[in-house]
């Protein structure tokens, strides 16, 4: 059990020291900006070193959420995305200064209308808010005894509240699987694996730029905003690196989308080594660190996590399972 704390904390802490890192330089082409080697004050916010983003700020808002319901519900996460943005709630700044636009519009709408009709047209956009925030979720779920499969599930349920998206809600499935992965002791090689496994099955036509992955250079690897990218961009900083410092500092070097390819990055490679194998300096300079920790120490207590369609926003979710237009459980059976 201390030995699972270690990689539950790591995972959370993991995806706030990644943002942190790569606040300076996000935006930021690749090779344009001074090599990142730690902590430092500036990007487009001009934040003090070891501050983070609204990758930290959702997850947070995430984790506040299933530690006060035991349960994923998706009214009260939604509010309180909804109090970040108009209040400032759970922000490094006590305002929100920075949400990307798939977010911003899908809790506007909340706003208006809290319910999603079972004829609701699935959005074209794929951004990587779904993804950046997600490790509350999987450390709940772990915590409570779910296998990967209800892991991946809540994965995908996360990610369609800002994404009503069939890429963004399945790539969010994976990268859940991926990290569940991690935390639970899978090695790199059993990762990789299933990620060659997926990428080979033609339905998941999506990842197919993840072929090969591991054997990119860098100038082959996109820091864009779209989920698959990003996520690509994690994966190849954690399966090329042997350490999380090595890792982390590959990842926000790339540039672009620094902060979430940070904290995509960090919750992996978090849960991965767990907090034990974050660099000590890094954890003290993050800021909130001591309350984090203590959060996902909170989350590694929930024990009756669950989802039921009395707690979704989803009308489609009355009739049935409602996570996905496709159905993802079938390959990953390890």
């Amino acid at each position: 059990m201390e030995k699972l704390q270690d990689k539950f904390r790591g995972a959370l802490i993991g995806l706030a020291v990644g943002d942190a890192l790569g606040m300076p330089v996000e935006f930021q082409t690749r090779g344009k900006f001074e090599e990142v080697k730690g902590f430092s004050s500036g990007g487009p916010f001009n934040l003090p070193a070891g501050y983070w983003t609204d990758d930290t700020s959702m997850a947070l808002c995430l984790a506040d959420s299933i530690i006060a319901k035991q349960k994923y519900d998706s009214f009260d996460v939604m509010d309180r995305y909804s109090r970040w943005i108009r209040e400032g709630y759970r922000s490094s700044t006590e305002k929100c200064f920075d949400v990307g636009n798939q977010i911003s519009k899908s809790v506007s709408k909340y706003g208006q209308n809290s319910i999603i009709p079972p004829d609701e047209q699935r959005v074209e956009a794929a951004g990587n808010g779904c993804v950046m925030r997600l490790a509350p979720v999987i450390i709940a779920s772990i915590a409570s005894g779910k296998d990967v499969i209800n892991t991946e599930r809540y994965a995908m349920i996360s990610a369609r509240e800002t994404h009503y998206s069939v890429v963004a809600e399945h790539v969010t499935g994976i990268f859940g699987g991926l990290l569940y992965m991690a935390i639970t002791g899978s090695s790199k090689d059993e990762m990789k694996e299933l990620i060659y496994s997926l990428v080979s099955d033609k339905k998941n036509h999506y990842i197919q730029s993840w072929q090969k992955f591991i054997e990119k250079n860098v100038e082959e690897i996109k820091p864009t905003g779209y989920v698959v990218d990003t996520v690509e961009a994690a994966l190849w900083s954690f399966m090329t690196t042997s350490s999380f410092e090595e890792g982390a500092l590959r990842a926000v070097n790339l540039g672009g989308d620094a902060d979430t390819i940070g904290a995509v990055y960090g919750q992996l490679a978090g849960g991965y080594y767990g907090l034990s194998g974050i660099p000590k300096e890094w954890i003290e300079k993050s800021f909130m660190h001591d309350e984090i920790l203590n959060i996902a120490d909170q989350l590694a207590q929930v024990k009756t996590y669950s989802f039921s369609f009395r707690d979704s926003r989803f009308e489609i979710d009355k009739s049935g399972p409602g996570y996905s237009d496709e159905r993802y459980t079938d390959k990953i059976n390890h």
